[in-house]
């Protein structure tokens, strides 16, 4: 075969590569959608990103570990670091990955981004990221690849043999000289080994969790990270970081600032087709107040997160009232909603 694309769907979830790149392979399978409405319910917050000067982070939790490392029930996976692959020579990468792909594996590849012509990174420092490959031509000699392009969209692209080489070469010399960790390679193959139909337990469970500002996910083998901030409590800190924005305050590290929108936007979007899901299946009979509450909430994200993007292009002396008008907004209403949809659920 010297042409491959294995299936893939435009991901719900676009906020961390490790979501987009493991949902764009399980949403091109309906048996998986049970699971995908019984999670992504649970939001984390990095907590001491003033006092330590670390990166604020955002995002959906699904507890630990990452999700690319085995966290997901649909996907066999395999990985491997830079020290186990270095018997490959340069010219054997291609031809070591197009051959995974033949066996159906997924290939999502630690590389230095800044050597991919459609990266943001291009032609500029070293970026160490992950590229996720689910296709090649062999005879084009180019990879069918998803990744952030120059203008942040995520989408599907082709990456020529010749500038993936240059980016595994790159990456290679920034490992030696020990200027980046190794992240690891990742291979998966989509095998479901038992049904998953849906979770109430878990669902209830999870909402629970974010009223109450905790988790309770994988205790058995992790403790809570004290640096992390959970549910609701989420707000308090996402209101932390755009004051210290706001006063441009010199402890602020990486910033993210339209990420942290984007993700709220999503977890909104997401607990509305969650609510959607379980009318349609009969789980829960129809609510109005519920349906149209979280279809709120999701306008309002949005409009939120578009309005700071053009504040980013031409300041709005507004933005941060309008901010701060939202989270607390948010705060308060969303609760209400969760308690409605734990009480259906409950029947």
């Amino acid at each position: 075969m010297n042409a491959v694309q294995l299936p893939v769907l435009n991901p719900p979830l676009k906020s961390f590569l490790r979501w987009a790149y493991t949902l764009s392979i399980t949403s091109a399978h309906k048996e998986t959608v049970p699971w995908y409405y019984s999670n992504f319910i649970q939001l984390s917050c990095t907590k001491k990103f003033l006092e330590d000067g670390r990166q604020c982070y955002v995002d959906f939790f699904r507890g630990k570990p990452n999700e690319l490392n085995f966290n997901n029930p649909f996907l066999l996976t395999c990985s491997v670091n830079y020290t186990i692959l270095e018997s490959l020579s340069l010219e054997s990468w291609p031809q070591f990955f197009a051959d995974q792909i033949r066996r159906s594996y997924y290939c999502i590849v630690f590389l230095d981004e800044s050597r991919l012509s459609p990266a943001a990174s291009y032609q500029k420092e070293p970026f160490p990221h992950h590229l996720f490959l689910y296709g090649f031509d062999w005879n084009e000699r180019v990879f069918y690849a998803s990744m952030f392009d120059s203008t942040g969209v995520y989408r599907n692209l082709e990456i020529s043999f010749q500038e993936f080489t240059d980016a595994i070469l790159s990456m290679r010399q920034l490992l030696q000289e020990n200027r980046e960790a190794d992240h690891h390679t990742y291979f998966y193959k989509y095998e479901p080994h038992s049904p998953y139909p849906f979770d109430k337990r878990a669902v209830i469970d999870q909402l629970r969790d974010y009223l109450n500002g905790e988790t309770r996910l994988n205790r058995i083998n992790y403790n809570p990270d004290e640096n992390e901030a959970f549910g609701v409590r989420v707000y308090d800190y996402l209101q932390m970081y755009y004051d210290a924005v706001q006063d441009n305050d010199p402890r602020l590290g990486s910033r993210n600032d339209v990420r942290h929108l984007h993700v709220l936007w999503e977890h909104k979007k997401m607990m509305g087709e969650r609510i959607e899901y379980l009318v349609d299946e009969g789980i829960i009979p129809y609510d109005e107040e519920l349906v149209e509450g979280y279809k709120d909430l999701t306008k309002r994200a949005l409009k939120l997160r578009d309005q700071y993007i053009r504040h980013q292009i031409r300041a709005d002396p507004e933005m941060f009232e309008r901010l701060r008008l939202r989270f607390n907004q948010f705060r308060d209403e969303e609760p209400v909603l969760m308690q409605k949809l734990i009480t259906l659920l409950e029947g």
